[in-house]
């Protein structure tokens, strides 16, 4: 399987492909990136990490400001179907801010500790 492919498998189903590869502790625990690093790397192959768009984000959060004023008038308007599609729209974007700044205070430790 490719990056890609595990990349697209759920949480649980790259735990089960985990279980196969003895030099993997601890997968129960991991998320979905350390699964699929994990397993590249017991199976050997070369890591390369994705570049992400270099997006700020307030950018992002401009955009989840836009969508929150769609989906009021989605809702005003009783749009279920573009509610619904707006709403994960918005838990995506939301998730990105989190991760991003997770990422960021990481560095900052990395800083200071340096």
């Amino acid at each position: 399987m490719s990056r890609e492919e595990l990349e697209k498998l759920t949480v649980t189903k790259l735990r089960e492909v985990a279980m196969e590869y003895p030099e993997i502790t601890g997968a129960t625990g991991m998320k979905k990136t350390d699964l699929v690093v994990a397993i590249l790397k017991a199976r050997g192959e070369p890591i390369k990490k994705e570049k992400k768009d270099a997006v700020h984000i307030a950018e992002i959060k401009k955009k989840i400001r836009s969508l929150k004023l769609e989906k009021e008038k989605a809702l005003s308007e009783k749009e279920s179907k573009k509610v619904i599609q707006l709403k994960k729209q918005l838990k995506k974007l939301k998730k990105q801010t989190r991760q991003m700044a997770d990422d960021k205070k990481k560095l900052r430790k990395k800083g200071q500790s340096a």
